[in-house]
């Protein structure tokens, strides 16, 4: 009987025994207890996330958005709150479908349908989610549609990236998050980014590693390809994209991290050693995201495998061939 985590996803969510097992449903609850019920509340502390000598995920302003250049007004402007508290993001229209992206055990937490709409603040829309295409461990990765009126449709124009299927990620490669983590997050509805100088990969130039979730607090079951990063995130970061903060191509998505941090990564002095010389933390202690590559790879699988719905076939083949309408 396997326990359901939801890693960077920051909803309340009661695990409720049963005989047939575990079943998850969000509930209005505000603790954690014996009973299984698990709460990681908006405005929580930082300290168990924080990678470096200052945390630097910060709330987004209309200053930040006239200021910080195209690349980071982009990324706010695509990135939505999807169901309770986890992050997603907009790849663009492709197969007649607005595309979203966010990490499987966020849509595996809230499904398709319902309260499972995605909040583009500074649009001041919300968007039904339509339908699902799919979501998958390896990569922690589903895509859904959004239902957008046509009358809509210039709120989302030009804001729509699709993951960079071939860039490399690379040692040093200084990256920018957006996402709905819930670390120093009053109310869990702030978009907050991250684009500090720990902000950045410190895994070795396209060295991916298809590991085990070493969050201690919440962890996953399943294992998930990944490159280390030093970028700050939480629970309620799930789903977020990860940029190249100069040329702002999407080389990934968040999937996990460890929680709590060992104190010694809280110190910038410490990490500007461990990227010259590398160490075991590098593969321990840090941020983990999936690499476009990984992904990629996947749905290049699964759109040879047969194995797809007809809707979900034309739209990951749209996707890989980059096929934005």
């Amino acid at each position: 009987m396997n326990k359901i985590s939801y890693r960077f996803f920051s909803i309340v969510a009661c695990l409720l025994f049963s005989n047939s097992g575990f079943a998850n449903l969000p509930l209005p609850v505000s603790h954690f207890s014996a009973s299984a019920i698990f709460l990681l509340e908006p405005g929580s502390g930082t300290d168990d996330y924080r990678i470096g000598s200052e945390w630097g995920k910060i709330a987004v302003t209309q200053e930040h958005l006239n200021n910080k250049g195209d690349v980071f007004k982009r990324a706010v402007l695509a990135t939505a709150q999807y169901g309770y508290g986890g992050t997603a993001f907009y790849l663009g229209k492709f197969a007649g479908y607005h595309v979203m992206a966010t990490n499987f055990h966020v849509m595996d937490a809230i499904p398709c349908g319902g309260r499972s709409k995605s909040r583009f603040p500074y649009a001041g829309k919300s968007f039904a989610c339509m339908r699902s295409f799919g979501k998958w461990t390896d990569i922690d990765l589903s895509l859904y549609a959004i239902k957008v009126p046509v009358a809509d449709e210039t709120v989302l124009a030009g804001t729509g990236r699709n993951f960079n299927w071939n860039t490399p990620v690379y040692t040093g490669q200084e990256l920018l998050t957006v996402g709905y983590g819930s670390a120093g997050n009053p109310d869990g509805r702030t978009l907050m980014a991250n684009d500090d100088s720990d902000c950045k990969v410190f895994s070795a130039t396209n060295d991916f590693r298809f590991m085990d979730d070493p969050d201690q607090v919440n962890p996953g079951k399943y294992k998930a390809w990944s490159f280390a990063n030093g970028c700050d995130v939480s629970h309620g970061d799930s789903g977020s994209s990860f940029i190249d903060r100069k040329t702002g191509d999407i080389i990934g998505i968040v999937w996990t991290g460890k929680v709590p941090k060992n104190s010694k990564i809280k110190d910038s002095a410490f990490l500007s050693e461990l990227i010259k010389k590398g160490g075991e933390e590098i593969w321990t202690e840090l941020t983990y995201s999936v690499p476009a590559q990984k992904i990629r790879d996947k749905l290049t699988e699964l759109a040879g495998s047969g194995t797809l719905e007809k809707e979900s076939q034309k739209v990951i083949e749209a996707v890989l061939k980059n096929a934005a309408e």
